[in-house]
């Protein structure tokens, strides 16, 4: 995007391709993934994962793009309803147990998956695409493959759900257009499905329907959006859902994401299957989550097939999720930003609970946790670090009041009372005793300024045009952008200064003036008052500030046990990903038939790389070629003893070849 929006400020600062931009601004990271065809399988890839270089990357962003999320805008939406499991408020997910025809689906994905990475088979005839396309409609259903199914699957617990749902919510009231009750009860429902939809043959919505009829629900109060052909039909439809009329409405997130006013009623959201995208995931869930919902709590419900490709797809969106999250959550104050919201998290848990693996899911358990406590650090840290500049401030704003404290004492010292008849003020040369003529004076002065201002090419003139109460009269006029203002003040005297403007001080009576700097004079003393009590009241938070910065952070310790926590799961985790490997001596062990060529192969392995000087147990490449099939290369450990000679004793060590010294393992042959 900022290649295309702002170019100029990328060759400005010597981008001018995306591998620079990435060496940039970008970082690759490890992680343990679900490999494409799901199950059990895992696989470690490499991805650009994480941002560096934040506040040079987001300040170049921020040029032409404002980014404000919903927690920034903080939009009066409905709450999400407690989860029965945790009492999260977070969308539920809901686990659906395969048959035996999806997990041998699942293991043909897997070989099919292999096939391709070996290009043993030409992308026109199988590829990813399509084994992942097979295996959404296999987490679905296997219907949509022509395939028999044996258990209720996803739709028949999504259907159970929804009529129950639809029970508990059967006679809701909600306010009709003229303010009162409107006359018919009811919540509505949202189900999402992108595959299956309605067509010719079987589909997922006509059995939905069929299973939710079958449930005791009307049949004309579960509505396809695909029904409504032109926008017209599709605003009918809309009205429909709001006024109570429809019950449970099934679209795909295509013809039922943008757009969709239908929230009024909105009680659930149920997902089906999961889009390829976070966008289309927050589209679906923005159909509930919206202003205009009359219900204070609904529910997002999440229905996926465990050890099925559910897991591989919601792990995508994740993925994808905790990238995007990086830049909208991203801050100016951070070098590197890997922190990820609430919503990448919810799509990791799903993710975990469709595998099936336990150990995914303490993965997400433990990734929520250190999360957690990570923003709990990061927040302590920022409140240490807002104390220390609060202690700082504070104590620099003591001494400055301090000193000022010494100088009101000393004006109060050098003050004279020009109480009453004792007033006094000398104005040029002349001594008056009348605060009227003391008053016609300053201004008459003060009008001379201005008019020299306004004739000069300066911004500020001044005057010291007498005394009064022992201090000097100062007049200053200052004209900044086309504005004049004038600041009367006695020199010596803190808290003595008028500011006005010119037309103000013409239109002032002139004895009252004089009043106004005769009550800054008089006030010394509670100006001195005020000052002791905000140095005792900042001298008192400076010292609280400090007791709180002793502190430590009282969840160190349980972060370090996460941190340890997530880092055993994640060792655990890369072990499964690994390519099995067979340990020395595993021809001895596993090939029984001296026939078989397994063996000979093993032998010539043995004496080849005992003639070559290796170790037994060293790592080889070997290539292995049978009559017409093509040369394969397997990385292996040769056996520690060749499986055609006599077996050595148990518990003795291989036997090293006679007359040549032992040699350090070489890396192949």
């Amino acid at each position: 995007m900022q290649h295309y929006l702002r170019p100029d400020l990328l060759e400005s600062a010597g981008i001018t391709d995306f591998d620079t931009w990435a060496a940039t601004f970008g970082e690759t990271v490890d992680q343990i993934e679900m490999a494409p065809e799901g199950g059990s399988s895992f696989r470690q890839k490499t991805r650009f994962a994480r941002f560096t270089n934040v506040p040079e990357m987001l300040r170049r962003w921020h040029v032409s793009a404002d980014i404000k999320t919903g927690e920034v805008l903080k939009l009066p939406v409905p709450a999400l309803a407690q989860r029965p499991g945790d009492g999260q408020r977070a969308p539920e997910t809901v686990i659906s147990q395969p048959c035996d025809g999806q997990l041998d689906v699942m293991a043909e994905l897997g070989d099919r998956a292999d096939a391709i990475r070996k290009r043993e088979v030409m992308p026109e005839e199988d590829n990813m695409l399509k084994v992942c396309t097979d295996g959404r409609k296999a987490a679905l259903d296997l219907r949509l493959l022509s395939r028999p199914m044996t258990v209720p699957g996803k739709i028949g617990t999504a259907a159970g759900r929804i009529a129950d749902l639809w029970q508990a919510h059967r006679d809701d009231v909600y306010p009709g257009p003229d303010g009162r009750d409107a006359p018919v009860r009811g919540s509505l429902q949202l189900v999402f499905c992108d595959i299956g939809t309605p067509g010719d043959g079987w589909n997922v919505y006509d059995e939905l329907r069929d299973q939710l009829t079958a449930r005791g629900m009307p049949r004309d109060a579960i509505r396809f959006v695909h029904d409504a052909k032109t926008d017209r039909d599709k605003g009918e439809l809309f009205a429909a859902c709001r006024s109570g009329t429809v019950a449970v409405l099934i679209g795909s997130t295509e013809k039922m994401g943008v757009g969709t006013n239908v929230q009024f009623r909105a009680i659930a959201l149920h997902h089906l299957d999961c889009p390829w995208r976070p966008a289309d995931v927050a589209q679906r869930e923005g159909r509930i989550l919206r202003q205009g919902n009359h219900n204070d709590e609904v529910q997002i419900l999440r229905y996926v097939t465990e050890r099925s490709f559910d897991g591989y797809m919601w792990q995508t969106v994740e993925r994808k999720a905790r990238f995007i999250a990086q830049v909208m959550r991203g801050r100016l104050d951070v070098r590197e930003i890997e922190d990820i919201g609430d919503a990448a998290l919810s799509y990791s848990e799903v993710k975990a609970l469709a595998t099936g693996n336990p150990l995914l899911m303490d993965k997400a358990e433990a990734d929520a946790e250190l999360t957690r406590l990570e923003r709990t650090e990061r927040a302590w840290l920022r409140n240490h670090d807002a104390l220390r500049q609060k202690v700082a401030a504070n104590l620099r704003r003591v001494a400055e009041l301090e000193a000022l404290t010494g100088q009101i004492g000393t004006a109060i010292g050098r003050r004279r009372n020009t109480r009453g008849d004792a007033f006094s003020m000398t104005v040029g040369t002349t001594r008056l005793t009348k605060r009227n003529d003391a008053g016609e004076q300053l201004k008459n002065l003060i009008a001379a300024l201005h008019e020299a201002l306004m004739k000069s090419s300066h911004r500020q003139l001044g005057e010291r045009p007498g005394q009064l109460g022992g201090f000097d009269v100062t007049v200053v006029m200052e004209r900044v952008l086309g504005t004049t203002s004038v600041t009367i003040a006695l020199d010596g005297a803190p808290g003595a200064e008028l500011r006005m403007e010119p037309a103000d001080i013409r239109a002032h009576d002139p004895g009252k003036l004089i009043v106004r700097l005769e009550g800054r004079l008089a006030g010394l003393e509670s100006l001195k008052t005020r000052t002791l009590t905000d140095i005792d009241r900042l001298t008192t938070e400076a010292g609280r500030a400090r007791d709180d910065l002793d502190k430590p952070f009282t969840q160190a310790s349980q972060l370090t046990a996460a941190r340890e926590r997530v880092r055993e799961i994640g060792e655990k985790l890369k072990h499964e990903a690994a390519p099995p490997r067979r340990d020395a001596d595993w021809a001895a062990r596993t090939l029984q038939n001296p026939d078989d060529p397994g063996w000979l192969a093993a032998a010539a392995m043995h004496d080849a790389a005992a003639m070559a000087g290796m170790m037994p147990g060293s790592s080889v490449v070997v290539l292995t070629h049978h009559g017409q099939e093509p040369v394969q290369a397997a990385h292996r450990d040769f056996p520690e003893t060749n499986p055609l000679a006599s077996p050595a004793p148990e518990g003795s060590p291989a036997p090293r070849p006679p007359g040549l010294p032992a040699r350090r393992p070489r890396p192949g042959l």
